[in-house]
């Protein structure tokens, strides 16, 4: 297509949209013949054009029961891991900023908070809620990503744009779909990059999907939050900041510019992910991204039971089912051996996990997850956030830990999260356990009970038990809801000075 046809296309739409104010040109003649194509154009189409399609296919009723059901459920999970931050430290700093960088606006829900905020402001801060806890979901592609940390932004832009519950969840299934997509298609740990880069390209698909916009308009969003998006590794190593919380938040308000820009005729480049695959080494062959709509990712979505990075749930569970065991011998324990996944031991078992100086750190780190879960029987945010994990029992038993490969474990799940840990004593005994597949997992999911307790442990702090039941009301019949803002009126708090 010609810069000069380009341009008018996405003329027309901009003004299509602007006069259609909060209608949903996604569902009106508009975009079908403003952007109808013939196949010799659909040959031609960049990733960024086919991603802005994929979003405007997915429609609520085409979608699967399961994808629905699955839907409702992230959304649960990440409101109750919002709740559970609501006055952490991450969190009241992030709340008192946004009104500096993106003014007092009042259109958007700050979750536990009684201050209303522009979108993207509500948004960060509702990122960085979702995210403090390292207790929201996991999809595991070609590595670990949160797909849950896009929520706030489709919550924020449907709050402000008066969107229905139907429109939310197509909204929600569109992030978590295409950012999962991008994660299965390339691996951006292997080439020095945070995975949570994934969502700079869920991120405008949301935006363009609330605000109706038409194709071309979204792929240049697309272009334009793609190449802009990239967070580096070193979030996630060393001695672990207060940044782990933000990375996504800021690359979803970063995003929403983005599309706000496009939106207005500015264009962005095609090719970003290309670009990253034959780029930067190592170099991917045959590099494609699954956007078929047919194979949806969103029931494969993995759940938390505890509160530390998802590569160590499995090692958690091992130290709480065999903690009644050792609890009267913890001081005669001689050695711990861990075996678990090669890329695993390189996430949460590196020298500075067994040294850790801070609470992110504390939560990524096998050998003090263990330890905790092995003294207390379970492992929980009260721990971290009253600093359990400096404790001197739990260093001394980290002290005595070894994690090496798993060969067993690998050859039977290639691609498995399980652990088996071995106790040694000074007496000659031994324990040994084995969790293969952990609770919350996908193939051994959590259970509608659990994942509802779990939601009112940390919502009935800040909103109390009537307003959590109120919450859990609306979202499990969250496509009957006509407006948004009934769900995001029940989100709202006075704050709570105790995150625990």
């Amino acid at each position: 297509m010609k810069r000069r046809d380009f341009l008018a296309r996405t003329a027309i739409g901009v003004s299509a949209s602007l006069l259609l104010g909060n209608a949903r040109s996604d569902s009106s003649s508009f975009i079908g013949s403003a952007l109808a194509t013939g196949e010799g154009d659909r040959q031609k189409a960049t990733l960024e054009q086919k991603f802005a399609e994929f979003a405007l296919s997915i429609k609520y009723e085409g979608l699967p029961a399961d994808v629905i059901a699955a839907a409702k459920r992230v959304l649960l999970d990440a409101l109750g891991c919002a709740f559970g931050s609501v006055g952490s430290e991450p969190a009241n700093i992030a709340e008192t900023t946004i009104r500096k960088t993106f003014g007092d606006g009042n259109t958007a829900t700050v979750i536990g908070y009684p201050r209303p905020a522009t979108a993207e402001g509500a948004l960060f801060v509702n990122g960085v809620l979702v995210r403090s806890l390292d207790l929201n979901d996991t999809y595991i592609g070609t590595e670990p990503l949160h797909p849950s940390e896009v929520l706030p932004t489709a919550i924020a832009l449907c709050e402000e744009n008066g969107r229905s519950g139907r429109d939310l969840i197509e909204a929600m299934v569109v992030g978590y779909e295409a950012s999962m997509r991008v994660n299965d298609a390339i691996s951006f740990i292997e080439r020095g990059f945070h995975p949570l880069c994934a969502a700079a390209y869920g991120i405008p698909l949301i935006a363009g999907k609330v605000w109706g916009l038409p194709k071309e308009a979204i792929a240049n969003a697309v272009g334009i939050s793609g190449a802009r998006g990239f967070t580096s590794f070193v979030v996630n190593s060393g001695a672990i900041s207060m940044m782990k919380a933000m990375g996504l938040a800021a690359t979803a308000a970063d995003g929403v510019f983005a599309t706000r820009l496009a939106t207005q005729g500015f264009t962005g480049p095609s090719g970003t992910l290309e670009w990253l695959a034959s780029k930067m080494k190592p170099v991917k062959e045959g590099f494609a991204v699954d956007l078929e709509l047919e194979r949806y990712r969103l029931p494969r979505v993995a759940f938390k039971r505890f509160p530390i990075q998802i590569e160590l749930q499995a090692v958690a569970e091992v130290g709480a089912s065999l903690s009644p065991k050792i609890r009267d011998r913890a001081q005669i324990i001689r050695a711990i051996t861990v075996e678990t996944y090669p890329g695993i031991i390189e996430r949460v078992a590196d020298p500075a996990k067994f040294k850790p100086q801070t609470k992110g750190t504390a939560d990524h780190s096998l050998p003090v997850c263990l330890a905790m879960a092995l003294l207390d029987g379970d492992v929980t945010v009260a721990q971290f956030e009253k600093d359990r994990w400096r404790a001197p029992d739990v260093m001394a038993l980290v002290e005595k830990t070894s994690v090496k490969p798993g060969e067993a474990l690998v050859a039977k799940l290639p691609k498995g999260r399980g652990a088996s840990v071995e106790i040694a004593f000074a007496d000659g005994q031994t324990l040994r356990e084995t969790v293969e597949v952990p609770e919350g997992d996908a193939e051994r999911p959590l259970s509608k009970s659990s994942l509802q307790r779990k939601f009112m442990n940390f919502a009935v702090p800040v909103v109390g038990r009537a307003g959590a039941e109120r919450v859990l009301s609306i979202v499990d019949g969250l496509e009957e809801l006509r407006d948004v803002r009934e769900l995001t009126r029940a989100l709202r708090g006075s704050g709570k000075q105790n995150p625990v």
